[in-house]
């Protein structure tokens, strides 16, 4: 921002620039702030002339609005202006005068376009008249950029000076310039307090929370950069990291809702485990958990509670997986006289009678058998069944897999390697 004084600031700054260019080509040349008039110069000048000042088309409205609806000052205005200039070349023609001073202007202009704090401070120098400008204290440069006039809009430009002969000439746009109102708003009085127990202010509508994403990985992970891939299905003992956005609040609570039964389980995240983009939940592996989670497809809320308001974000949906804990008999498992074989699944958490069940085995879909109560224990009988080595078993619960895999630590690195455990042997 600047004074009144920047507009001839910015006149007398070119005009330096201009005057060091056209002297390092011809020693004697000068430079004159005045416009083109019928008199001949037979020495080697230029005329440097502001001929027109327009609204800047980027800021013009940069300030807006500056008054409130009954008049009163909200802020001091500025005005953003853009500035023409024509710089027309005098000398002999013979010895191409004009022609000399016009390239080392160009020369210099293109090689220094902007104004510097420097080359403003002096300009202020270099005359009296400047001694008050504050230009050189500006936020915004200034650009000095040619202008391409064609010669129908140079003729309508020199038709302007009266009687004035045409001069070799070149014209430049410098923007933008800021100009402060003298006018100051009325200072407002110190906040001594910020809303009710000094909690600052409360926003009853929005930004709303936002789930964008949900990473699922094991505990010794949570630390690891770069993180590693999300694992497809949460398990119990598994931790999630939420992120999105406006997540942070006096309160955070994260929702988790099944889909086909009635459980539902809220957690409080901890100060700690908890920031504006990103939440971190880690899913308890004990007893009650077996009980409280039910294997299935959930959605998942964030709950942020200041004071009194509360908000909740968009669902998102998350894949629970059963977790196998064992089988048995033990391999290797013989089929019975009808080619038959029956196997047990301990699982985890808790299986609900309303649940659909059903163990995957080589290349068979195989539904579990009835349990009128919530259980552990899972029972399947396999029909002729086939004889396999060492195949991989999953449990589907409700559309969602067991995961097959476990987070095997040594040797280093640590990696994702099929689970033993979860092999069964039929000969």
């Amino acid at each position: 921002m600047s004074n009144a004084l920047a507009i001839a600031t910015v006149t007398t700054a070119l005009a330096q620039i201009v005057r060091t260019a056209v002297q390092s080509i011809l020693p004697g040349a000068d430079v004159l702030t005045e416009r083109p008039d019928s008199t001949l110069l037979a020495q080697p000048r230029v005329r440097l002339f502001l001929y027109q000042v327009s609204p800047s088309g980027a800021l013009r409205n940069n300030d807006l609005p500056t008054r409130t609806a009954d008049g009163h000052l909200m802020k001091r205005p500025v005005a953003a202006l853009d500035l023409y200039y024509l710089l027309a070349f005098y000398g002999s023609e013979s010895n191409l005068e004009p022609q000399r001073m016009l390239g080392a202007t160009v020369r210099d202009i293109h090689a220094k376009p902007v104004l510097m704090r420097q080359m403003i401070e002096d300009a202020i120098a270099s005359e009296p008249f400047l001694t008050a400008s504050n230009l050189a204290d500006a936020v915004e440069q200034i650009k000095f950029t040619p202008l391409s006039l064609s010669l129908e809009e140079l003729a309508k430009l020199w038709s302007v000076f009266f009687q004035a002969p045409y001069a070799l000439s070149v014209a430049y746009q410098g923007t933008v310039i800021l100009i402060d109102s003298e006018e100051s708003p009325l200072t407002p009085m110190p906040v001594l307090r910020r809303g009710a127990d000094d909690r600052g202010v409360r926003i009853l509508l929005g930004p709303f929370p936002a789930i964008d994403a949900i990473h699922v990985g094991a505990p010794e992970e949570v630390a690891q950069r770069p993180r590693a891939a999300s694992y497809p299905s949460a398990r119990l003992g598994a931790v999630l990291i939420i992120t999105g956005r406006n997540l942070a609040g006096e309160s955070v609570q994260v929702r988790f809702n099944h889909t086909r039964l009635p459980v539902t389980r809220t957690m409080t995240i901890p100060p700690g485990d908890r920031s504006g983009s990103e939440l971190t939940v880690t899913l308890a592996d004990d007893a009650p958990a077996q009980t409280d989670w039910a294997a299935g497809l959930y959605s998942v809320v964030v709950i942020v509670q200041n004071g009194t308001a509360e908000h909740t974000s968009n669902q998102f949906p998350l894949s629970f997986a059963p977790k196998i804990n064992g089988i048995t008999p033990p391999n290797p498992v013989a089929r019975d006289g009808g080619g038959n074989v029956a196997l047990t699944i301990a699982c985890g958490p808790e299986v609900r009678p309303a649940q659909r069940v059903a163990l995957l085995i080589a290349d068979r879909e195989v539904p579990a058998q009835n349990h009128p109560v919530d259980t552990n224990t899972l029972q399947f009988i396999v029909e002729t069944a086939p004889v396999v080595a060492d195949a991989l078993v999953r449990l589907r619960i409700d559309g969602v897999d067991s995961l097959p895999f476990v987070r095997q630590a040594v040797p280093p690195p640590p990696r994702l390697v099929f689970d033993d455990n979860q092999r069964v042997t039929i000969l």
